[in-house]
């Protein structure tokens, strides 16, 4: 029988929207303050980067942790604040369910002394707020037009029509000449009058929006206040989409095991990371312990008391049930 040097094709079951976004912290304190307390996020998982053994990676979602919920922070305290350049990812989107929600939001950050700006007077562009957070990451909450089923977290002091409902995708420093061969060869279709790339999965969206005004600055590989990553949701054939993508217009990493997940990266030109959907955040914590003790893979557990004895001392400002420390906690309701 002649061989054949057959390439992959795209796999039959496309990616399933968002996974996760990740950016860069010097400081978790400050980190874990803003995106659980301030914007209403559990912290699901406090860990190490699984590429060291002693830098945390924090994250935060909706109550389980879901896949598509989640936006997380690497750990590089000795690297200096940056701005997006070229390539670079620009500003992480959020989903919240109306335009009463961004005006809620507005008044939310004012009361934390944070600086914000409505987008709205646009009408053929989806209404947003943007601002940053301590670091300098720029965040933009969008009133989405996604039929994606909302993913929240019951932050106690956030009305449930205000909470945030999820990652709507990500904003890159790039045309969408730029991001067309690589965001099309994974399955993406383009919308010029929205600017953005859109990818619909079986039961998740995701969406990459163009900056319409790049940085000129160069491209940051990692700096604080950068965001670093978008991951889509390859579910259980993260393989077969790692060689597909291998195969396309840019060269992608091997697969590797991140205990709660497996990922594999490329540039495109900022970064994408694909991802297995599991085994995910409860594969060594129940639902209750969710961001509380220490996770750690069994390649490191053995650096476990020393760890706990150097590392920052991180607070949960929430409980499991979505109230602060600083009030009761809410009682179980009756059946």
């Amino acid at each position: 029988m002649p061989k054949t040097d057959a390439r992959p094709t795209r796999p039959n079951r496309p990616l399933n929207g968002n996974h996760h976004i990740t950016g860069i912290t010097a400081d978790v304190t400050a980190n874990v303050d803003f995106w659980s307390r301030i914007m209403g996020l559990r912290l699901v998982k406090k860990t190490l980067n699984f590429e060291t053994t002693f830098r945390y990676h924090t994250y935060f979602g909706d109550t389980d942790g879901d896949v598509g919920s989640v936006v997380t922070f690497l750990e590089f305290k000795e690297f200096p604040r940056g701005l997006p350049g070229k390539g670079n990812h620009h500003a992480a989107i959020l989903r919240v369910k109306s335009h009463a929600a961004l005006d809620y939001w507005m008044d939310r950050l004012t009361q934390e002394q944070v600086y914000s700006e409505l987008i709205r007077l646009d009408p053929t562009q989806p209404r947003r707020l943007v601002f940053q957070d301590p670091e300098g990451h720029n965040v933009e909450l969008i009133a989405t037009d996604a039929t994606d089923a909302p993913q929240a977290f019951p932050a106690s002091d956030i009305p449930a029509d205000f909470r945030i409902t999820g990652i709507e995708g990500i904003r890159t420093n790039a045309s969408l000449d730029e991001i067309a061969p690589y965001a099309e060869h994974l399955g993406f279709t383009r919308n010029d009058g929205l600017g953005r790339f859109e990818l619909q999965g079986t039961t998740r969206s995701s969406r990459w929006y163009s900056n319409p005004a790049p940085n000129p600055l160069p491209f940051q590989e990692i700096a604080v206040g950068v965001w670093h990553h978008l991951a889509l949701d390859a579910e259980e054939n993260l393989q077969g989409w790692r060689d597909f993508s291998n195969e396309g217009p840019l060269r992608t990493t091997p697969v590797y095991d991140h205990h709660v997940f497996d990922s594999c990266y490329t540039n495109t030109p900022a970064i994408i990371e694909l991802t297995s959907a599991g085994p995910g955040f409860l594969v060594d914590q129940t639902k209750e312990e969710l961001g509380e003790r220490l996770a750690l893979s069994k390649r490191v557990e053995p650096l476990r008391a020393k760890l706990e004895r150097e590392l920052t001392p991180i607070t949960n400002p929430r409980r499991a049930d979505g109230t602060l420390i600083t009030e009761p906690a809410s009682k179980p309701v009756r059946a």
